[in-house]
């Protein structure tokens, strides 16, 4: 069976400088077949860390700072890894909201 008619599965991993594990800061997050599972994964990454309660007093423009400086950030592995999901964009896209007076984590 050639690798064209397998299906592609997308591969979610989280970088973190804070894990239990100190010799690689990669973990493994799970095989997807389906595109937006994982970018769900990876968005519940970033979500995770907004909404943990100690970031609860920090300034929503500051949020963005914080996850770069302590967030673990999530990657998507597989056939089209950058265009998939852009962390960053995502991170931005949150602030904004968690800085709207209407919206909420």
């Amino acid at each position: 069976m050639s690798s064209i008619n397998q299906p592609k599965t997308f591969s979610v991993d989280v970088y973190s400088d804070y894990g239990v594990n100190t010799q690689n800061p990669w973990v493994h997050a799970g095989e997807f077949s389906e595109l937006s599972d994982a970018i769900e994964v990876c968005k519940k990454v970033v979500d995770d860390f907004l909404r943990a309660p100690i970031n609860r007093y920090i300034e929503p423009e500051v949020l963005a700072h914080a996850f770069l400086s302590y967030g673990d950030v999530p990657v998507i592995s597989g056939t089209q890894n950058l265009a998939n999901f852009d962390v960053y964009e995502y991170l931005t896209q949150r602030c904004a909201e968690i800085s709207s007076p209407q919206q909420s984590i």
